[in-house]
């Protein structure tokens, strides 16, 4: 498993620049022209070409065709000078602007964002907090919590931001970013509706197996599957995000550690991609719970309901509701759970879910996930 990719840091910065006008001054100097006979020669004014001397007039295109004419330096380079002074100007600019927000650096675990390749240290300066923009894809602190407020379900508990939205932010972020590498072929939604039998059947597989099939079977419906571990002190399990018309990301994370909560949110976020709109951001947070739905919010209740019925169709139906109403060995939980062809740990955690089973009973059954940002292959572990 790769470490999901970063935004780039911007390129070549230098520490100090000069104005194109100290090469036009340097360069008069040495042919001896004034700046007086350069006016007439290019017919600017002399006050305009003094300006350019001192730096405070920009030195246009134009008037670079006309210096290039008038003491043999080619315009590029000196399009090339000028864009560089402009350049370095504002960087300068932006970074007294940044230095005076870098109490957003506050909001994120430094530790935790150095861990997972984001930042280079821990260090709270102006060079982490232009880093930490560039990975979100955004100019401010502002327009980045503007952007994620902007996702309709996904911070929907209140215009202002909680302080684990901030880690869940990053966590989004990276599976974006990761989901966006991932070769898919075009949605389709009737290739993903076939598959779901034998993503079903995957349960019952090995997780070092989930690692490649699950992603490998989604691309081929254009939904690009990534596995991201969750920061510490979120809740988040599992969120959709159409990354283009034809492409969705399904990020999905190991909060619970063990499979039947992992393949229960891999069930729901695919009730999400087949149910609802290409225009919303769905976020599987772990405090609403699998079984409690927000008021109003009929999209969870939904694919809550999808990813249920997909785990326990209705021709094993009745068999479970035989199970439920007896009391039972583990036994018969694992012979209902070859029935279905479902692995016995998502057997057990529906009974716990249904009070048909204490939560303290049948964990044994349950195997247990660790997503690691390692690229060791056998970074997803099952017990």
């Amino acid at each position: 498993m790769t470490t999901p990719p970063t935004a780039p840091h911007h390129g070549f910065a230098p520490d100090s620049a000069l104005p194109p006008g100290d090469t036009l001054k340097e360069q008069l100097d040495a042919l001896g022209i004034p700046q007086a006979d350069l006016a007439r020669r290019t017919g600017l004014s002399t006050k305009h070409i003094n300006q350019i001397v001192q730096g405070s007039a920009v030195l246009t295109p134009e008037t670079a065709l006309l210096l290039e004419r008038a003491v043999g330096i080619p315009a590029s380079l000196w399009n090339q000078l000028e864009a560089t002074w402009r350049t370095y100007v504002s960087r300068e600019e932006s970074n007294k602007a940044l230095s005076e927000r870098l109490d957003w650096l506050n909001h994120f675990s430094l530790p935790e964002l150095v861990k997972r390749g984001i930042l280079p240290s821990k260090e709270r300066s102006v060079d982490n907090l232009e880093r930490l923009l560039a990975f979100f894809g955004v100019g401010s602190p502002d327009t980045a919590e503007e952007l994620w407020r902007s996702y309709r379900t996904a911070f929907r508990r209140s215009t202002v931001l909680e302080p684990d939205d901030f880690a869940t932010a990053v966590w989004m972020r990276q599976g974006e970013l990761k989901a966006r590498d991932l070769d898919c072929a075009p949605f389709d939604r009737a290739a993903l509706t076939a598959l779901l039998p034998r993503l079903r059947a995957l349960t019952a597989e090995e997780p070092a197996v989930w690692l490649t099939e699950l992603p490998l079977l989604c691309a081929r419906a254009g939904v690009a599957v990534v596995f991201i571990p969750a920061p510490p002190h979120t809740h988040v399990a599992g969120v959709t995000r159409w990354l283009t018309p034809d492409k969705v990301g399904v990020s999905l994370s190991d909060r619970f550690k063990k499979d039947d909560h992992f393949w229960f949110t891999v069930f729901h976020e695919l009730g999400h991609v087949l149910l609802h709109g290409k225009r919303l951001t769905f976020i599987d947070d772990t405090r609403r719970g699998n079984d409690a739905t927000p008021e109003g919010d009929r999209s969870e209740a939904e694919a809550d309901a999808f990813a249920s019925d997909i785990l326990i169709p209705s021709e094993h139906a009745a068999a479970y509701r035989h199970l439920v109403q007896r009391p039972m060995p583990f036994t018969r939980i694992e012979s209902f759970a070859r029935q279905a062809g479902i692995a016995p740990g998502i057997v057990v955690g529906r009974l716990q879910h249904d009070g048909a089973l204490e939560w303290t009973h049948g964990n044994k059954y349950k195997r247990t996930i660790n997503i690691s940002l390692t690229e060791n292959p056998d970074s997803l572990q099952g017990e």
